[in-house]
């Protein structure tokens, strides 16, 4: 009954966040921005119940199956972007954050299953650590995607000579993009440890450090992508819609990974 109830609060939680935070982006109200902060952080405690109570009533992690992953991503996305944006006093961001974590927490709840089987081999510490890391980069990688989307928008209107809805209410190009860069970073690093501690553990349950599992090698795809535009920018001095456009095909390949190919082409390394 209880995590019936956490199912529907923890997405409505971020809806309501984020409607407040439309209204303060809009009006740029401040008693509508001190509302929607504590709307923010009361949705984030939900999120946290949510995940404790699921926690023992499964009995391990929620990580036995692709939409209990994504709870836990959901949440880990909600409290890195608080330390990746935390110099944006204006709190501009807040609802495509908000609305991003209503949307997804909302599949994943709609689609979660308390039934789901971790198997033996997966039962282990160093495999929840391997899949935390992974999501801690993933969620890095997602804040990224919202930053490269709002300095698209912006430069366009820039470009168009329009400057008018956000260019009076976002950040800087180049605020937007040192942050955005700083996602993809810390999102690399976190999905590079990530890598090498999963390729251990496949030593041991498969006998061998790599195979060309669907899962892995839409992993390793994303991985690339995010070295190529890591390299372009401190190489070849990439900046801008370049990098914006990286992380935007990085998001939505590891979208595509998590909600399709997990689901549908199974492997060896499968939460099914």
């Amino acid at each position: 009954m209880v995590i019936t109830f956490l199912k529907v609060i923890s997405p409505l939680a971020y809806l309501v966040s984020a409607i407040f935070f439309y209204i303060y982006f809009n009006q740029r109200d401040k008693a509508y921005l001190k509302r929607a902060r504590f709307l923010d952080h009361t949705a984030i405690l939900i999120h946290a119940i949510f995940l404790i109570v699921l926690t023992f009533e499964i009995g391990h992690l929620p990580l036995a199956d692709a939409f209990q992953a994504l709870s836990v991503f959901m949440f880990i996305f909600a409290i890195l972007n608080k330390i990746i944006v935390r110099e944006d006093k204006d709190y501009s961001l807040g609802f495509f954050y908000s609305g991003i974590l209503f949307v997804l927490q909302g599949i994943s709840v709609l689609f979660i299953s308390e039934n789901a089987i971790l198997p033996d081999v997966l039962k282990d510490v160093a495999f929840e650590i391997h899949v935390i890391f992974n999501l801690v980069g993933y969620a890095a990688f997602s804040s990224a995607f919202l930053l490269a989307t709002m300095y698209l928008f912006l430069i366009h209107e820039i470009k168009s000579n329009k400057m008018g809805y956000f260019y009076d209410r976002l950040p800087s190009l180049a605020y937007l993009e040192q942050l955005n860069y700083n996602a993809i970073l810390i999102g690399f690093i976190f999905n590079s440890i990530g890598i090498l501690i999963g390729s251990f553990i496949g030593s041991s349950a498969w006998g061998t450090y790599w195979t060309w599992d669907p899962k892995l090698t839409s992993a390793l795809l994303a991985w690339i992508l995010y070295l190529i535009s890591i390299i372009g920018k401190k190489r070849y001095r990439w900046h801008g819609r370049r990098i914006a456009h990286f992380s935007l095909l990085g998001f939505f390949w590891i979208l595509f990974s998590m909600l399709i190919i997990t689901q549908f082409f199974s492997g060896i390394h499968s939460f099914k």
